[in-house]
């Protein structure tokens, strides 16, 4: 903040490929200012300010940005890092900034005068740099999980590890700050506090609704409070709990919590909400994307409904687009959609990124259920298969972060019991599942999920009975393949495309257990197939192929650089006839014909 203005930047670019910084007013939501940026980057991450400048630490930058509001002056104030650099905290205190980065899970300070940068130390061996705190004396660094928390004499040094008066949290450390000599870290589902040398330690739990505390901060009256996320209660931190005094929004991460004067405190929405709140009574809120600040995102992934309708996944939001009609509907979810699939009735089953939530949809009232959480561990949903004839979901996942082994899990519609299952493909992500009679196949990466390498050398390939719920078989057919990105079944071949070795791909004869045919496609995303075409869309290369169904045939590329809009692997969503799919074209809704090829 400046004065009374609060500055968000946009998630991803524009279509310009400019960095969106809006000002908007935090006692009326009223839009001040917009100004797309030109900075090489993927979008905003986090900003900090020094009530003059507005310092931007893109998302994929070795600069922090340096925005000048009265002269709207921007300058690559100070390079920080390398060009894969994330920053995920940035905190002004006195004469510097402090930083906390990604991927080297580092924590530095920059002189505001003259931008020289001092390297406090890497935190742990995670790669998440998450929180950043100051007093008078020292600096303190929060890592995601394994969380560990060190603190450095503030002229630099040797650091301590505080890490010890922690609790486990698979997330690791969200957030922190400090108040007369006291930390207080949301690690996990506790919000603990304790003095530098572990005195006073007290741990509250947080409620059962809630998922984590993600935002702490010191109110202008001298409180602590916390903010979780999805249901954004929010709580005032007491001696030994917490007190619920207020909840200004639902189904949301948040992005900021911070004092304003006369006891208020003002959040910021990961989608881009902006409210103001006073604890114990009433609370403001606006949403920035219709006021001003909206601009396309690249999409989490893409589902063709078979009411003629094209729901379209965005970051905490869904749009149902109407094509014949032009016309569309916006709602907010309460997650990334990372997978989307179709059961009875139209009914939307969506599987949410970082909840593990999966959820179901009214196609009419777009009303929201949730089913259940995958849990066990687990983190993204790679691909949701409905097997209609047992009322059931077949969810392919990959796990929490520093984690290995993904999971198939069974999901029940009738009773919304979940079975998950982590022994089929041990100690890998399990990246996709595609189901042909009552026989699921799934591949391994066995680089889990944000690892520093892989526990097993080879990536295996599994067939699972749906109705038993029996491993079948499991075998390493590629032995120099430490990642599998996709499959697909067509009659008797299994086509799997590979992530290490990036872009490889083979048919593998599942009656003869040999492979027949492979290739290289430049890059990976996803294999699917209509009327027994098996076709490709893959990032890197940005096109789209279709692959030979018998020995000796072609790839034959259909279109080629393919202008990027996923934010994720891209997806096919063939209309009914089989002549088209529905995908993205930059950041456009776009249909693709599928012309017929010689194979």
């Amino acid at each position: 903040m400046i004065g009374d203005s609060v500055f968000i930047t946009s998630r991803f670019n524009t279509p310009e490929s400019k960095l969106r910084l809006g000002a908007f007013d935090v006692n009326t939501g009223e839009l001040r200012s917009i100004d797309d940026l030109t900075i090489p980057s993927n979008g905003g991450q986090k900003l900090a300010a020094d009530g003059r400048y507005v310092y931007i630490g893109p998302a994929g930058s070795a600069y922090i940005y340096r925005f000048d509001p009265q002269t709207k002056e921007l300058v690559a104030w100070a390079q920080a890092g390398g060009s894969t650099t994330w920053y995920y905290d940035m905190v002004v205190n006195g004469d510097h900034l402090y930083i906390g980065t990604y991927p080297d899970c580092t924590v530095k300070r920059i002189r505001l005068s003259d931008a020289v940068i001092e390297t406090y130390g890497r935190i742990s061996t995670s790669q998440y740099a998450t929180a950043v705190a100051i007093d008078d004396e020292y600096v303190y660094g929060g890592s995601a999980a394994p969380g560990t928390l060190l603190v450095w004499p503030k002229a630099g040094g040797t650091p301590t590890s505080l890490t010890s008066h922690l609790s486990p949290s698979p997330v690791g450390i969200l957030d922190m700050t400090v108040k007369d000599g006291v930390i207080y870290v949301a690690s996990g589902r506790q919000l603990i506090s304790f003095r530098r040398d572990g005195s006073e330690r007290v741990s509250r739990d947080i409620p059962a609704e809630d998922r984590y505390i993600d935002q702490v901060t010191v109110g202008s009256d001298g409180k602590v409070y916390a903010l979780t996320r999805l249901t954004t209660n929010l709580y005032e931190v007491t001696a030994d709990g917490l007190a619920k005094v207020g909840q200004p929004l639902a189904d949301v991460e948040n992005q900021l919590l911070a004092p304003l004067p006369g006891g208020n405190l003002l959040g910021v929405s990961g989608l881009g909400h902006v409210w103001k709140a006073t604890p114990g009574g009433v609370g403001s809120v606006w949403q920035t994307a219709t006021r001003g600040f909206g601009y396309p995102e690249t999409i989490q992934t893409m589902m063709r409904h078979t009411r003629g309708t094209v729901w379209v996944a965005g970051h905490y939001a869904m749009t149902v687009h109407r094509p014949e009609a032009g016309t569309n509907t916006r709602f907010d979810i309460n997650g990334e959609p990372k997978a989307l699939a179709e059961g009875m009735a139209g009914t939307v089953y969506a599987g949410l990124y970082p909840s593990a939530q999966i959820v179901s949809i009214d196609p009419d009232s777009f009303k929201i259920t949730v089913l259940g959480l995958l849990g066990n561990l687990q983190l993204r949903t790679k691909r949701i298969h409905v097997d209609r004839p047992r009322n059931q979901l077949v969810v392919a996942s990959s796990p929490q972060t520093t984690k290995h082994t993904g999971a198939l899990t069974f999901i029940d519609l009738a009773t919304n019991t979940f079975d998950v299952h982590r022994e089929y493909l041990p100690e890998q992500s399990v990246m996709d599942v595609v189901v042909q009679g009552t026989t699921a196949y799934i591949v391994g990466d066995t680089y889990g999920e944000g690892t520093t390498g892989p526990l097993r050398r080879t990536a295996q390939v599994a067939a699972v009975d749906i109705v038993t719920r029996q491993l079948l078989w499991r075998e390493e057919i590629k032995p120099d393949w430490a990642s599998y990105e996709s499959v697909h079944v067509v009659g008797n071949l299994l086509y799997a495309m590979g992530r290490r070795p990036r872009g490889a791909w083979f048919a593998y004869d599942l009656t003869i257990r040999t492979i027949v045919m492979e290739g290289e496609l430049g890059g990976y995303g996803q294999l699917n197939g209509v009327d027994g075409r098996v076709l490709s869309w893959v990032h890197w290369t940005n096109d789209i192929s279709e692959l030979p169904t018998t020995p000796g045939g072609e790839v034959t590329t259909l279109y080629d650089n393919v202008p990027r809009g996923w934010y994720n692997n891209p997806s096919f969503n063939f209309t009914p006839d089989g002549k088209a799919t529905w995908g993205m074209l930059g950041t456009d809704l776009a249909r693709f014909p599928l012309p017929k090829t010689r194979q």
